[in-house]
């Protein structure tokens, strides 16, 4: 094997190592704290020398935000499926209650809001005696 054939091999296998860490990066969102942190070790090697504080603080300061980003997806995250877990339980509230009210399987339907609706009057089906109904 030639010189030319290694040498076109290891640029390869290095570039798709540099790309694997981007887009994993990216999925993290770490690339900025790593595009600094590759600034601070290559470019601005000399001025990070320099100002050894200050550009631990930037770096430091980068990885903070991600990880407070992490934690307001997370929380986000948790506060979705939580929604959805009520929405499904009101669901399945309602589609008992039509069946005890004898509407067929077939004909439930559900509006946007997921408000069982009346298969004959397309209005939404109110539970109780004496509720009053607010169009919002």
């Amino acid at each position: 094997m030639s010189i030319v054939a290694i040498i076109s091999l290891c640029l390869t296998a290095g570039l798709f190592i540099f790309s694997l860490i981007f887009k994993v990066a990216g999925k993290l969102r770490l690339t900025i704290p790593i595009v600094c942190l590759l600034l601070f070790g290559t470019v601005l090697n000399k001025w990070a020398g320099e100002h050894k504080t200050l550009a631990y603080t930037i770096l430091f300061s980068l990885l903070g935000l991600t990880v407070l980003s992490w934690i307001v997806s997370l929380v986000k995250a948790i506060r979705c499926k939580r929604n959805e877990k009520h929405f499904e339980d009101d669901v399945a509230w309602q589609i008992r209650r039509a069946r005890e009210m004898g509407i067929p399987l077939d004909e439930i339907q559900f509006n946007e809001q997921g408000d069982l609706l009346d298969p004959m009057t397309g209005v939404p089906v109110i539970y109780g005696e004496d509720v009053q109904f607010k169009d919002i």
